[in-house]
């Protein structure tokens, strides 16, 4: 891979796809700490920003439709959450396809709420289906997503998406619309792959009878 490729991918390591709270709920997979993680981030007042939000609000997603207690540990929090709060929990109930979702957003959203209740009806579930390549935001989501659940569809998209880097920059296509998101995507499998072995094990199967610069690519996320 050409030398300026290889800096690229190196200049992930300063940047940041997912929270330390998350990462932890990857790793030791302790429901309890739920509630806590919802309250931190609400606590610290980064809920405001849109990026934030619907980062976490896939995280708590896929923790309520896997979870059996999130449900009740996190609406429990309601009454003390902040507005920020409360859109991001609304956030969550949808991407989680809660039955109950109508009743849900009554209780979390108000009359000021009316344009981000449309939004959130106009985006499709599930999470699967937002294009990752669209902004990092989606990017994001899905590594929310995959670390609450370990659903190694979000990481397989992630994936492809870094292939998609490959493709778009071997052929000189940098001006893509996609070609930002691809590239932080490969980026992305750059810093996590040493970090978790599940991520760097599903990247090596992933290069198994790949060639050209997608498995170049792939082998410059593994540090081979």
């Amino acid at each position: 891979m050409p030398c300026q490729d290889v800096l690229a991918l190196t200049a992930s390591k300063n940047l940041s796809f997912y929270a330390r709270d998350m990462e932890f709920y990857y790793k030791e997979k302790r429901a309890e700490t739920l509630p806590g993680i919802l309250r931190t981030f609400d606590a610290q007042n980064v809920l405001y920003d849109r990026q934030k939000q619907l980062t976490l609000a896939a995280f708590l997603a896929e923790t309520l439709k896997s979870e059996s207690t999130a449900r009740q540990t996190l609406l429990a929090q309601v009454p003390t959450l902040s507005r920020d709060g409360k859109r991001t929990l609304a956030w969550a109930v949808h991407l989680a396809q809660l039955t109950d979702e109508a009743a849900l957003m009554s209780q979390l959203l108000d009359q000021r709420d009316t344009v981000l209740l449309q939004q959130i009806r106009q985006n499709p579930t599930p999470l699967l289906q937002w294009d990752i390549t669209s902004e990092k935001t989606v990017l994001q989501m899905y590594w929310a997503a995959y670390t609450a659940s370990g659903n190694v569809a979000y990481l397989d998209a992630i994936i492809d998406a870094a292939l998609r880097y490959a493709d778009l920059n071997s052929s000189g296509r940098q001006n893509d619309p996609a070609f930002p998101v691809s590239q932080t995507a490969a980026a992305s499998l750059y810093e996590m792959s040493p970090r978790h072995e599940a991520v760097q094990s599903r990247v090596e199967q992933r290069l198994k009878g790949l060639s050209g610069p997608q498995a170049e690519t792939l082998r410059t996320v593994l540090r081979k």
